[in-house]
């Protein structure tokens, strides 16, 4: 509140009288300490005084000074205003408010305590019977864009996911499709030619209902080569409503793996009347399980749909708020129903007596920009670039959300390395290595030129430590670290050398398509037409067989060319870890690390 700001400006210019001690003071002197013309400060003084955190006697007649009372202690306004934008989902700008006052009083300590409470499970009673469930979550990533068609960030697609519904739904554990909004589909012999039939009576968030029109609508915006999930409907020829409840999907070439796609987020349908909404904060309009109800750049808060033609959640409302990545563990507490999503923020307490969660959730990847001109073309020197990553140290030194050394852009969690956290001495097979690599650098055309990384936040301690592991070789990297959404404009990943990212794979191959099929992805864009051709030809094939092995036969020859190429260096296995308040139940954490919220209910002990 403003009124706050200038309490606070006011106990600062005034600072030697005590509060609840009046002194003599010109409203001149007021005016000055507040910035402003008498006018405003008098205006000022009277909503200080309707608010009752001061007295103020205004003095009579010309030459006579007023005399001020302080109400309030400063502590009091600090704490309380902090308070206040916590609640409007300005968490960033409540810890900016506390450290730019603390010479004049620190309170973070009584904040923090509140603020640890103020996140998890509380309720809300309507009338006589009627409660509202509401879960505050902390998040420590922003919400970069929920428009289906355009987001790509693991927790940006998980909100679509609560938020629309697809014409399929892919079943990770059973590695199964089941209906969503379509209760049937079928196809013609070669997989060109798919139907839906859609159910009845399935209401938007807006009231209206869900019709094949609004299917086609959805899906032929999956056709312009503007949105980030253009692969998606790059192969869709023509998409014809046969009846309100029936459409067909016309393809230019056989796809077996056609459901895949059509259970992607980015597939998701929304209304007609939608299509163009597309502002920063606009609030989507889906036909999922949750709703969104309000959103701007610290908070997003969804409410249970009530028409939902699925499972009901049990939690009428979920307030994501966003949190500082560095007050993180901070914000770290054990209040009813606390759930917290940790991608490696901050070190979870070995003493923690919570139930957690841990889920492999990709690889970390660095993408080599072979699409520039420079010594990237050289082959020998990405080899180098590839080799010079002791990554068994990598996890033993960073630790924590990183699991054991990747084996390409796949995961085997039956096979998975076990990494060890003891001190491994150098050995003389790491000592022959380096030394063969420093020969292979001195081979290449490297002449002490710059490689410039870029990354977001959260992998920036990532980025650091490769840039000394390429310093021992005499590699000079400078590193860059942009905001979430800077890192997939396109003039970002054309000026890059390198891009360190998580790619968000899974035991299940199909997950591997998007990066190799995606242009707005790193993997993709990343490289040279040619490699990009004989992608195409190893996975064009593969979407037209039957053959139940085609998939792995797949996965595994991307992966061999990706090798052979030194296209890009897989670094290490991702986890994310999900604390849970031991009351909140129906906690189902999916494969990107995330829980879905229409599981979730309130155990009442």
């Amino acid at each position: 509140m403003r009124i706050a700001e200038d309490y606070v400006q006011l106990r600062l210019a005034f600072h030697h009288y005590p509060d609840q001690q009046s002194f003599h003071i010109a409203m001149e002197e007021v005016a000055q300490a507040l910035f402003c013309t008498a006018r405003n400060a008098k205006i000022i003084i009277t909503k200080m005084v309707d608010a009752q955190w001061i007295q103020f006697r205004s003095g009579r007649g010309r030459g006579h000074t007023s005399e001020l009372t302080f109400l309030l202690p400063v502590t009091t306004v600090l704490l309380d205003e902090a308070k206040q934008r916590v609640i409007q989902g300005e968490v960033q700008s409540a810890f900016e408010w506390l450290q730019e006052h603390e010479t004049l009083a620190v309170v973070r300590p009584q904040f923090l305590e509140w603020l640890i409470r103020y996140f998890g499970y509380t309720t809300q009673q309507i009338g006589q019977d009627r409660i509202i469930e509401t879960l505050r979550l902390p998040i420590y990533r922003p919400i970069v864009s929920l428009e289906p068609a355009n987001a790509l960030y693991a927790f940006d697609t998980h909100l679509i996911g609560q938020v629309f519904s697809r014409l399929v739904h892919y079943d990770p554990v059973q590695r199964t499709f089941t209906k969503d909004i379509a209760h049937h589909w079928e196809s013609n012999s070669d997989a060109t030619c798919w139907t839906f039939y859609l159910l009845k009576g399935i209401s938007f968030h807006n009231g209206q209902e869900l019709t094949a029109q609004d299917v086609y609508t959805s899906l032929i915006q999956l056709q312009s080569p503007t949105v980030v999930h253009h692969w998606l409907g790059q192969d869709i020829a023509h998409i014809q409503v046969i009846t309100r409840y029936q459409i067909q999907i016309q393809l230019h070439r056989p796809n077996t793996q056609f459901l895949f796609y059509m259970s992607h987020s980015a597939a998701s349908i929304f209304p007609l009347s939608e299509g163009d909404s597309n502002h920063e904060f606009s609030l989507p309009i889906g036909s999922g399980p949750y709703q969104v109800v309000s959103r701007h750049a610290g908070k997003c808060t969804l409410e249970v749909f009530p028409s939902y033609f699925g499972y009901r959640g049990q939690i009428d409302r979920i307030e994501i708020i966003i949190v500082p990545e560095n007050e993180a563990e901070a914000c770290l507490g054990t209040s009813p129903g606390v759930l917290t999503v940790v991608t490696g923020e901050f070190s979870i307490p070995e003493n923690l007596k919570m139930p957690l969660t841990q889920t492999i959730t990709g690889i970390s990847t660095l993408t080599f920009n072979l699409r520039k001109e420079g010594i990237l073309q050289d082959k020998t020197f990405r080899n180098v670039l590839v080799h010079a990553i002791d990554r068994q140290h990598m996890v033993q030194e960073l630790g924590e959300t990183r699991l054991c050394p990747a084996q390409g852009l796949q995961i085997h969690t039956n096979s998975l390395p076990t990494a060890s956290t003891e001190h491994v001495s150098e050995s003389e097979e790491s000592i022959s290595l380096s030394t063969s690599l420093l020969e292979q650098l001195q081979h290449t055309t490297y002449a002490g030129e710059t490689l410039h990384l870029y990354t977001f936040n959260r992998h920036a301690q990532d980025a650091y430590w490769l840039q000394q592991q390429y310093q021992n070789y005499g590699i000079k990297i400078d590193v860059h670290i942009v905001e979430w959404s800077e890192t997939i404009q396109l003039a970002t990943m054309e000026q890059a050398d390198l891009i360190l990212f998580e790619a968000m794979v899974s035991e299940n191959p199909l997950h591997l398509l998007e990066y190799i099929q995606s242009d707005r992805n790193f993997i993709r864009h990343s490289l040279p037409l040619d490699i990009v051709a004989q992608l195409d030809e190893l996975t064009y094939p593969m979407l037209a067989s039957t053959d139940q092995h085609a998939l792995s036969h797949w996965s595994t020859a991307v992966n061999r060319l990706l090798s052979d190429t030194c296209t890009s260096a897989f670094l290490v296995v991702r986890t994310a870890s999900t604390i849970h308040h031991h009351s909140l139940r129906g906690v189902d954490v999916n494969h990107k690390g995330w829980v879905n919220f229409d599981t979730l209910w309130f155990h009442q002990t």
